[in-house]
């Protein structure tokens, strides 16, 4: 296999389309792959693992080989091994240059990672309970490339047989025991805490082993034991028992101490009290080092707690601190309660940084801990300025905003917003442009506020509370439309901040009122005037949950994501019109102040999961779906709740709002209005792969359509219908390139369509006949699809 050669002399006298032909040409035909090989060295061209246990698959193995060959993009085609081999000899010359820092250096077999491969797969099945495992290598080496073979025989493993705990501290038993040799539960403990993970009868599993250690630490810690570590938790196992079986005990010491006169002594490990809580604010980590060097101008002291501030008076409230902190004087220690005061400091958007330090001491022989928080005040105001240009159709426009933040309104950690934005488009064929003009208002408050609600639950549950209020105006030649809305939600985090969300609004209140150009009333579809040009008010009420196990911290090999929603509107409406028996127009509806109210229930659900194959390359999936059913009141739901399909985060084949509802054909006088619906599906699978620097390639299959919950007849062929729904179901698919600052990340997709139910017949499966002008879209986005 001939090698490749291009040379700047070559390009002189050639294009730049002609230059990205042949290196995509070489790309795809290969360069030779042992171009830069020294002598008497090998190309690291492929790695099996072959073993004959069924718990442990080859896929999850691949994290203990040392040494891996040149990744394949896609997991088909070295890429970057073949651009890199595209380049010259001479580094002086920029486009050699330029095609090794794009590409990829081959991976030279290295024997010595073969031996730590070998002994770290070793060592992997003799923790699960393998003990008399046999792991072999097997090279193959042949034109100058290597192909290595783990050879994996776990054989019989070994088992517990009688498990034994011996609890050394007696007050460390009854802690966990109690007098009835059952276990003790605590209020407010996870319920992964309680459960034992050693059993008799199960693998002799040294991972779970120390799993189980750092269970009876935590279940300790958050009893009062704070100086309590997993060294404390040792294992005797006895394996000269016959037919691979173990004795295993489990070892809970007491605590080494050294007494004055040097004696060394084992006592009882003893339970912390929290005897003062010092509280520093506006504390800067820059100027001063550590609380004892922090100078106060004064300080407040309440029921053991002592806040020091600088300054004429405390920067926060006193209530604030204080219901915020779970760490109360006079009360044991709690790892849970430590974790918990992290949580909560974290959310008063007053603080830009938290640490917690414990100082120990004894007194009459009993432990306690003095406790420092330093809270790190942010940045109290900030105003942000933003001026885009905008381009509708060819219309030019500019669109400014200003955002104004306050972090501690009243002294209390509220948040408050505030925009105003303003927009101008010059519109063809008419004199009067486009303005508009609105202002938003949201202020949060960092505790539950609710009539009747008692302290102790409202520092229990740790909810914010926001009431927000919004105005926009908009004047077009054809039309006016005023929007007001405002609401009152309560937003909350999980046991774990950083990964699930809670918010329930207990009142969002929606109004729209139009005013319409006769001339422009009269080209309207009906259904585009009761959608989106008719009198709306919506009174509603609503909840979402979201978690996901993403961390941008770390790295995870798999992330999962689940999103859920429910919203209800008009019910509270309509049970005061039954209850007052207004009376109903002609179409059978009550109204509000001479206004059409709606009525409806929706309810959304999205999950998705990344599932990393190597550091290079994943698979993504989603699976979601909503439904918006109207009734009472209403014969459709709102335009602004129906769903849509098509989008850069949807099926990704059609443009925003250009799919379904179900077989309805579209044509050039549709309106976007009749192509929403009631229900919708979206099922996703994408294979991302790294490319080179910050580029990532995807290849990607989407599906899924929208339907109507009834026969509308401005959507013909739109409802859902069980027996046939499955037919209507789109299918894309494409390829995206993505450009990743770890922080954002800019996604361009190119999607084409491979079965439209909007045809009909054999129509439909327009992957047979691909268009590139009717069956393609593209796409630009921020951030992942799913």
């Amino acid at each position: 296999m001939a090698n490749c050669k291009l040379s700047t002399e070559n390009m002189r006298h050639s294009r730049w389309p002609y230059l990205l032909y042949t290196l995509l040409v070489c790309g795809l035909f290969s360069c030779s792959s042992t171009k830069y090989i020294p002598e008497n060295e090998f190309l690291l061209d492929k790695v099996h693992i072959q073993s004959d246990n069924p718990d442990y698959k080859s896929f999850d193995l691949r994290t203990y080989i040392r040494q891996l060959p040149n990744y394949k993009m896609f997991g088909i085609n070295k890429t970057q091994l073949q651009v890199y081999n595209l380049s010259g000899r001479d580094s002086s010359r920029w486009l050699n240059r330029l095609l090794k820092n794009i590409g990829e250096p081959p991976v030279i077999y290295d024997s010595t990672f073969v031996e730590k491969t070998t002994s770290e797969l070793d060592k992997f099945f003799v923790n699960k309970g393998y003990i008399n495992v046999e792991v072999t290598s097997q090279v193959e080496k042949k034109n100058k490339k290597a192909e290595v073979t783990y050879n994996i025989r776990s054989n019989e493993p070994y088992k517990i047989r009688e498990y034994h705990e011996n609890i050394q501290d007696s007050t460390i038993y009854d802690e966990l025991y109690g007098e009835n040799n059952e276990p003790v539960k605590l209020a407010g403990e996870p319920a992964s805490l309680r459960h034992p993970l050693v059993k008799s009868g199960m693998l002799f599993d040294r991972d779970i082993l120390d799993k189980e250690r750092e269970r009876l630490t935590s279940l300790l810690r958050n009893r009062g034991y704070y100086a309590f570590e997993k060294n404390y938790i040792s294992y005797e196992a006895d394996s000269t028992l016959m037919n691979h079986r173990v004795d295993l005990k489990m070892n809970l010491h007491l605590y080494p101490e050294i007494l004055p006169n040097g004696v060394f002594v084992e006592v009882p490990h003893r339970k912390y009290y929290f005897d003062k809580v010092f509280i520093y604010l506006d504390y800067d980590p820059l100027k001063v080092t550590g609380y004892s060097n922090y100078q106060a101008n004064d300080s407040i002291e309440k029921d053991g707690y002592t806040i020091y501030y600088k300054g004429n008076s405390p920067s926060l409230r006193r209530s604030v601190l204080l219901n915020n902190s779970f760490l109360i004087p006079n009360h044991t220690y709690s790892q849970l309660q430590e974790e918990a005061t992290y949580s909560s400091y974290a959310t008063l958007q007053a603080f830009s940084n938290v640490n917690i330090h414990f100082e120990e001491f004894l007194r009459n022989d009993s432990a306690f801990l003095n406790c420092h928080i330093l809270t790190m005040p942010a940045k109290k105001q900030s105003t942000m300025f933003s001026v885009e240009g905008t381009n509708t159709a060819g219309d030019l426009g500019v669109a400014v905003s200003t955002n104004y933040t306050h972090r501690n309104l009243f002294k209390g950690s509220e948040t408050f917003n505030f925009k105003l934005r303003g927009a101008y488009e010059a519109i063809t064929g008419f004199k009067n442009p486009y303005l508009e003009f609105g202002a938003d208002a949201a202020i949060r408050v960092p505790k539950f506020i609710f009539p009747f609600a008692s302290s102790p639950f409202k520092k229990r549950i740790h909810t914010s509370t926001e009431f927000s209020l919004s105005y926009n105006y908009q004047t077009r030649p054809e039309y006016e439309r005023t929007m007001l809305s405002g609401g009152i939600r309560y937003i909350w985090q999980g046991k774990n901040a950083a990964t699930s969300r809670h918010q329930f609004d207990l009142l969002d209140i929606n109004y729209v009122l139009p005013k319409l150009d006769p001339v422009f009333e009269s080209k309207l579809p009906p259904n585009a005037i009761y959608l989106a040009y008719n009198r709306q008010f919506i009174v509603g009420m609503g909840y979402s949950y979201s978690y996901t196990t993403f961390d941008p911290a770390h790295k995870q090999d798999n992330v999962h994501s689940l999103r859920a929603s429910v919203e209800s509107a008009g019910n509270a409406l309509y049970g005061l019109s039954e209850l007052f028996n207004f009376k109903k127009d002609e179409e059978g509806s009550y109204q509000l102040f001479g206004t059409y109210y709606y009525q409806f229930l929706k309810g959304d659900i999205d999950y998705s999961k990344t599932i990393s194959i190597d550091k290079n390359n994943s698979i993504a999936w989603r699976i979601g779906g909503g439904i918006a059913v109207p009734y009472g009141n209403s014969e459709m739901v709102p335009f602004e709740k129906r769903y849509y399909s098509g989008g850069a985060n949807s099926v990704r084949a059609w443009s925003v709002r250009e799919l379904g509802p179900g077989s309805y054909q579209a044509n050039d006088s549709t309106t976007f209005f009749n192509q929403s619906g009631d229900i919708k599906i979206d099922l996703n699978l994408e294979y991302r792969t790294r490319f080179f620097w910050k580029l990532e390639a995807a290849a990607f299959i989407d599906a899924g359509n929208i339907w109507t919950i009834k026969d509308y007849e401005a959507q013909e062929g739109g409802k859902f219908k069980l027996n046939s729904f499955y037919k209507e179901i789109a299918l894309g698919y494409g390829l995206g390139l993505r450009l990743d600052y770890d922080f954002f990340l800019i996604r361009l997709d190119a999607g084409w369509k491979a079965y439209n139910p909007g045809n009909r017949g054999k129509d439909r499966w327009t992957i047979l006949h691909p268009n590139f002008r009717n069956n393609f879209a593209w796409h630009i986005a921020v951030g992942y699809p799913f």
